[in-house]
């Protein structure tokens, strides 16, 4: 109750926070509240509603008077009960103008909360007139359920940013009614404001709030779609007194760069016409299916400038798989004047001003928000519910690498009040899992247009390349191995799964076995080590490693299991390269720093294993050796395009392939062993067709092709 407040006596806006300090904790605590202020205006207002919203939390009333000017014959009408009505609408004609004066965002905030409160029937308003003057007291009432108030008294100064610390100089005089010696000063404020409601106070006349303004009021409550909240209220007051808010602030709009990296700004037509396509043919549903590098997120960005002239409080959110990613998105975007919320880190870092800027562009007050968030978050309550906030007609949904919402945890996550969805991906559709695809194109519409890596190559939008398979055969106890985990998958295949839409749990398992088991083949250490040692240490190479472990050996008599990665990195550590390693082990600042090392040459490689797959930008990357490849074209497809992005100084690209089969020897099993390679043959084939070297793969692969009657796949 008020009784358990540490109150001041006085609080002054030099040395003390009046909002916070003051109005927040009593409000809160509060049944009923009188008060009374000057002469009516926005910053009246304003200034009358301060923490009105933690009043919402409490079932009590509020009785609220404003003063107005008037002249003698008016107050005499008044007084007298002639044209009261004509008094009443002029009243309520400059109160409305007051209202509608005004956009400042904590200003909107706290007439809807007076809204709300007149609504529900927990707000009466009141207007005082005086001849030739105004009503300039300005008191308050705060009483809880035990009877106990707090009168308090001052502040002659009123303004927008009234009782904040950065702006004016205001103060307050508080007096408990519990305290017997202050009866002298809090009873005569008490009596006063009773007078003044009851329309007893001499030389003034107290009516009704105008029917107009009653009804405006009403109207703007129907309107909203949430309940007042202080935590609100706070965040965007303490916004205020930081000094966040101003015109410049909301002034801001995306704009195109004139340049970007260096190099003039420019679209390409196949990103205009991607984006036309998006328009015309999925009314902005869609996604582009865009090779890896020929520039989907500045496709979407020039989307989000060109939708944000024609849509007014546009709120565009941009849905990534990976803070890396994210990060990247928020440096491309600064180029356009774009500087998202970034809903990935601590939820105490984003989540106030989520809820603002969504509140803001609601009410009107706020011309244009981004917001950049990864899955992870995407998915949380807390995110849901400020996505479910936004108007339809004003959501932009981007989603970058949409092939992940394909999942079923995201059937409930995807905003369905978005009017606006651009999916992103170079390789939209999954390989095996049909009801993936099924679920990607019901949220995101159809795929509305396609630009291939062969289209980029011929428009110069990425660097041709040399295409080099190596052949790797399984050991004999890898071979064992390999044979027993596809009869085991075979056999759950043959059961057809269960019949479930999706692999079972099991067979996800079994297949993940097999793959890393190719991917960390032993024999592709002693390849890797005479071809590093021949080319010598080389800038901007990049090693794609699996993430499973090989038998390694100090001597005969010292065999020991270890991962690839490690393995590859002291192989180059040895052969005199200067590397770094990027995995999710390296913390989010350490990546960053990595990358920005290769990309200016102060290290020679990077050994990675997934966290490149997508996404993130490695331009300068000359030549990559793809040591492990799953058997899903998604991730080679996307390395691909990853190896043959532009940059300064760079021509051409040079991809070194290790193409795991079965030895020859091993004479049973074959259809195994022939599936295997066909598997491998469909990276090989990709590959090599776009390549400048095309048929000196195939020249490397004639022997094993030959072997299992495959000629004709390359």
């Amino acid at each position: 109750m008020l009784r358990d407040l540490a109150l001041k006596s006085v609080y002054k806006s030099d040395t003390d926070n009046i909002l916070v300090e003051f109005y927040v904790p009593a409000l809160s605590l509060a049944s009923r509240y009188d008060r009374a202020v000057g002469f009516f205006s926005a910053a009246a207002l304003n200034y009358a509603a301060q923490a009105l919203s933690n009043f919402v939390k409490n079932d009590g009333q509020i009785r609220l008077v404003l003063g107005a000017f008037c002249d003698q014959d008016d107050l005499d009408a008044v007084l007298e009960g002639y044209r009261l009505k004509e008094i009443s609408e002029q009243l309520g004609r400059e109160l409305l103008a007051q209202i509608s004066s005004v956009s400042d965002a904590l200003f909107q905030n706290r007439i809807e909360t007076l809204a709300w409160l007149v609504a529900h029937g927990r707000l009466e308003v009141k207007i005082a007139l005086r001849p030739n003057g105004m009503y300039h007291d300005k008191i308050g009432i705060i009483t809880d359920a035990l009877g106990d108030a707090i009168v308090f008294a001052g502040s002659a100064n009123e303004s927008l940013h009234a009782l904040l610390p950065a702006y004016n100089y205001e103060s307050i005089d508080v007096f408990p009614s519990w305290k017997s010696e202050l009866a002298g000063y809090y009873e005569p404020h008490a009596q006063s404001f009773e007078r003044l409601w009851a329309n007893k106070s001499r030389g003034t006349a107290v009516l009704d709030i105008p029917a107009a303004v009653k009804d405006h009021l009403v109207a703007l409550s129907r309107s909203l779609d949430y309940v007042p909240d202080p935590d609100f209220e706070l965040a965007l007051a303490t916004r205020v007194s930081l000094g966040q808010e101003g015109p410049e602030r909301q002034s801001m709009r995306p704009t195109e760069p004139l340049t970007i990296n260096g190099q003039p700004y420019s679209i390409r037509p196949h990103q205009l016409d991607a984006l036309e396509n998006w328009r015309a043919k999925g009314a902005f549903h869609g996604i582009l299916d865009l090779a890896t590098g020929a520039g989907k997120t500045v496709t979407a960005i020039h989307a989000i400038v060109k939708l944000a002239e024609k849509v007014k409080g546009l709120v565009c959110v941009i849905a990534v798989p990976y803070q890396n990613l994210a990060d990247q998105w928020c440096d491309i975007l600064s180029a356009y004047n774009i500087f998202p919320i970034r809903c990935y880190v601590s939820k105490d870092q984003w989540s106030d001003a989520l809820r603002v800027a969504i509140h803001e562009t609601n009410i009107g007050a706020r011309a244009f928000t981004a917001v950049v968030v990864v899955n992870r978050t995407l998915k949380t309550p807390e995110f849901q519910e400020c996505l479910s906030q936004i108007k339809p007609n004003k959501l932009f949904w981007i989603g970058d690498e949409c092939h992940h919402h394909g999942g079923a945890s995201f059937a409930t996550a995807l905003p369905q009040n978005a009017d606006f969805r651009l999916g992103l991906s170079a390789t939209p559709d999954h390989y095996l899992d049909q009801s993936r695809n099924q679920r990607l194109q019901s949220y995101y519409g159809d795929q509305v247009f396609h630009y291939t890596l062969s289209q980029a190559i011929t428009d110069k939008v990425l660097t041709p390349y040399s295409y080099y398979p190596h052949v790797i055969e399984l050991t004999f106890d890898e071979t064992a191995e390999f044979f027993a985990l596809s009869a085991e998958i075979g056999k759950l295949f043959a059961k057809g799964n269960n019949g479930a839409e999706e692999l079972s749990t099991p067979l996800k398992a079994l297949l993940m076995r097999r793959s890393r088991l190719i991917a960390s083949c032993a024999n592709k250490l002693p390849v890797l080590a005479r071809l590093v040692q021949a080319q010598g240490p080389t800038g901007h190479t990049l090693f794609y490693c699996g993430d499973g472990s090989v038998e390694n050996d100090d001597d005969a008599d010292n065999v020991f299991e270890q991962r690839q990665i490690e393995a590859v990195s002291e192989l180059l550590d040895g052969a005199g390269w200067d590397i770094s390693r990027f995995t999710s082990r390296e913390p989010r600042k350490d990546r960053a720093t990595i990358l920005e090392n290769f990309r200016v040459g102060v290290i020679d490689a990077m050994v990675a294993i997934r966290c490149l797959d997508e996404g993130i930008d490695v331009p300068a990357c000359a030549t990559a050796f793809i040591l492990a490849s799953s058997r899903d074209p998604r991730q080679f497809v996307q390395r691909r395009g990853r190896i043959l992005r532009r940059a300064p100084g760079k021509d051409r690209a040079t991809i070194h392939d290790f193409i795991v089969v079965v030895p020859e020897s091993v004479g049973e099993h074959e259809e195994y062993a022939k599936r295997l390679i066909v598997d491998e043959l469909k990276r090989v084939a990709e590959f090599a067709k776009l390549s400048d070297n095309r048929y000196g793969a195939y020249d490397v692969l004639r022997d094993t092709l030959r072997r299992y009657d495959l000629e004709h796949v390359l």
